[in-house]
């Protein structure tokens, strides 16, 4: 490259191309707190030409309801946080993304407490009555999940993906029992 640098001048040297940014998700804004003491963090960030792409790649295989759901999204967001031993992130702090869940239009399909772990299923829903936002919230003593899905997706969707792409893997009979 040094060579290339003196022989053409630097006019000549290309730049990479700058990476798209990442989708942007308000919801939760400020988890990544929650990496600090992780063992490991991971973060999926799609938007809907990357899903599209992904759905793309799903109808090739035999995923077909993945694919049919990857369509119909406008934006899929996860972060995991895994952690060596309980303890190592602040509950406390999980309480700031659960208000913000119970103020702004959410209606909890699932609100799932225990000593050790808590569950969390939101959704918001458009004129139509189709789901136009799905959030999982899914605490446990070493692991930490945050998903949301955003586009046009129905129950028998979301069940038919199976826990694909974040969405909760139930039955219709658990939820119905889940939201009685």
């Amino acid at each position: 490259r040094l060579r290339r640098l003196v022989r053409d001048g630097p006019a000549r040297l290309t730049r990479p191309a700058a990476a798209p940014p990442q989708q942007k998700d308000d919801l939760f804004a400020g988890a990544e707190k929650f990496a600090f003491n992780a063992k490991s963090a991971t973060e999926v960030n799609l938007d809907k030409n990357m899903l599209g792409m992904a759905g793309k790649f799903v109808d090739d295989s035999d995923d077909k309801n993945g694919a049919d759901l990857a369509k119909k999204m406008d934006l899929v967001i996860v972060r995991e946080y895994q952690y060596d031993k309980e303890g190592q992130y602040n509950l406390a702090d999980l309480e700031e993304f659960r208000n913000r869940l119970e103020s702004g239009g959410w209606s909890h399909l699932v609100k799932e407490r225990s000593a050790t772990s808590s569950t969390d299923v939101c959704v918001k829903t458009d004129s139509d009555g189709k789901f136009s936002e799905l959030v999982v919230i899914d605490a446990e003593p070493k692991e930490l999940t945050f998903v949301h899905l955003k586009g046009q997706m129905s129950m028998e969707d979301l069940m038919k993906a199976g826990g694909k792409y974040g969405a909760p893997n139930e039955t219709k009979k658990d939820l119905k029992l889940k939201t009685r």
